[in-house]
């Protein structure tokens, strides 16, 4: 992604939000991410407890931030999230895998 002027910076941030990823998820992303291609920007709390984690592409400069919403959040279910914070359709969206895969990871 390039402007006119190329010392403006990209400051799009993308905002990834999932539930229940604090351990299995957080971790497979933190692992993929820490690499040439990406710069992991400070996480919110710890691996054991993931609120968020953002990452920069060292290339383009678009930042990804993926948040847990259920550790975010104050407890409460995930059918409760959607109807306070949703877009009141109760669907589940398009998983990561289905979106960063082998033949466009290095991208």
């Amino acid at each position: 992604m390039k402007y006119g002027d190329e010392n403006i910076p990209f400051g799009k941030c993308v905002k990834v939000l999932g539930w229940n990823r604090s351990r299995f998820d957080i971790a497979l992303l933190w692992d993929a991410l820490d690499c040439e291609l990406w710069t992991i920007i400070v996480p919110i709390s710890d691996l054991n407890n993931t609120k968020s984690i953002t990452v920069t592409n060292k290339k383009s400069h678009m930042k990804q931030q993926f948040i847990d919403t259920e550790n975010l959040f104050e407890p409460m279910t995930l059918k409760d999230c959607m109807k306070d914070y949703g877009d009141k359709s109760e669907h589940k969206d398009i998983f990561p895998y289905e979106i960063i895969n082998s033949k466009n990871w290095n991208e």
